[in-house]
Protein backbone atom coordinates (compact mmCIF):
# COMPACT_ATOMS: atom_id res chain seq x y z
CA UNK A 1 0.00 0.00 0.00
CA UNK A 2 2.87 2.38 0.91
CA UNK A 3 4.55 1.50 -2.57
CA UNK A 4 1.28 2.88 -4.25
CA UNK A 5 0.62 6.11 -2.40
CA UNK A 6 4.71 6.59 -2.80
CA UNK A 7 3.96 6.35 -6.81
CA UNK A 8 0.89 8.00 -6.77
CA UNK A 9 2.57 11.27 -5.13
CA UNK A 10 5.78 10.17 -7.52
CA UNK A 11 4.19 10.69 -10.99
CA UNK A 12 2.31 14.23 -9.23
CA UNK A 13 5.33 15.68 -8.98
CA UNK A 14 6.27 14.81 -12.61
CA UNK A 15 2.86 16.32 -13.94
CA UNK A 16 3.31 19.33 -11.89
CA UNK A 17 3.34 22.43 -14.48
CA UNK A 18 4.32 25.08 -11.47
CA UNK A 19 2.18 28.00 -13.07
CA UNK A 20 2.70 31.11 -10.39
CA UNK A 21 2.64 34.74 -10.65
CA UNK A 22 5.82 36.54 -10.91
CA UNK A 23 5.56 40.45 -10.73
CA UNK A 24 7.97 41.68 -14.09
CA UNK A 25 8.81 38.34 -15.20
CA UNK A 26 10.55 38.55 -19.14
CA UNK A 27 8.46 35.02 -18.92
CA UNK A 28 5.11 35.63 -19.14
CA UNK A 29 2.04 33.95 -20.45
CA UNK A 30 1.56 37.02 -23.01
CA UNK A 31 5.05 35.59 -24.77
CA UNK A 32 4.40 31.89 -24.27
CA UNK A 33 3.53 29.76 -26.94
CA UNK A 34 0.92 27.82 -25.11
CA UNK A 35 -0.81 31.12 -24.13
CA UNK A 36 -3.90 32.31 -25.42
CA UNK A 37 -5.63 36.02 -24.63
CA UNK A 38 -8.92 36.28 -23.72
CA UNK A 39 -10.86 37.94 -26.38
CA UNK A 40 -13.56 40.15 -23.63
CA UNK A 41 -10.52 40.60 -21.20
CA UNK A 42 -7.16 40.32 -22.39
CA UNK A 43 -5.35 41.17 -18.92
CA UNK A 44 -6.88 37.09 -18.32
CA UNK A 45 -6.10 34.02 -20.86
CA UNK A 46 -6.00 30.49 -20.90
CA UNK A 47 -2.89 27.89 -20.46
CA UNK A 48 -3.36 24.67 -23.36
CA UNK A 49 -0.25 23.67 -21.74
CA UNK A 50 1.59 22.01 -24.61
CA UNK A 51 0.90 18.02 -23.33
CA UNK A 52 -1.64 16.04 -22.79
CA UNK A 53 -3.30 14.67 -19.46
CA UNK A 54 -3.38 10.82 -18.94
CA UNK A 55 -6.59 10.69 -20.50
CA UNK A 56 -5.16 11.91 -23.77
CA UNK A 57 -7.61 15.06 -23.39
CA UNK A 58 -6.02 18.56 -23.51
CA UNK A 59 -4.07 20.47 -20.48
CA UNK A 60 -6.01 23.56 -19.72
CA UNK A 61 -5.91 26.41 -17.29
CA UNK A 62 -7.00 29.54 -17.08
CA UNK A 63 -4.68 32.36 -16.30
CA UNK A 64 -6.18 35.64 -14.10
CA UNK A 65 -3.05 37.56 -14.96
CA UNK A 66 -1.66 37.05 -18.15
CA UNK A 67 0.76 39.54 -18.14
CA UNK A 68 2.81 38.28 -14.69
CA UNK A 69 2.20 34.66 -14.61
CA UNK A 70 4.70 31.79 -15.55
CA UNK A 71 5.22 28.44 -15.44
CA UNK A 72 7.78 25.24 -16.35
CA UNK A 73 7.07 25.01 -19.53
CA UNK A 74 7.30 28.68 -20.89
CA UNK A 75 8.03 28.08 -24.84
CA UNK A 76 8.73 31.71 -26.90
CA UNK A 77 6.77 31.64 -30.19
CA UNK A 78 3.60 31.09 -31.77
CA UNK A 79 1.63 27.41 -31.31
CA UNK A 80 1.01 26.07 -34.75
CA UNK A 81 -3.16 24.98 -35.11
CA UNK A 82 -1.93 21.43 -35.53
CA UNK A 83 -0.04 21.19 -32.34
CA UNK A 84 -2.69 21.61 -29.95
CA UNK A 85 -5.83 19.76 -31.51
Amino acid sequence: MAEAVSKVKELAEKRKVGVRVESGTTKACLKCRWGIEDPTDPSKGQCIGGHRTGMGGIWKRMIHDYYNTTCDHFEEGEVDFRDHV
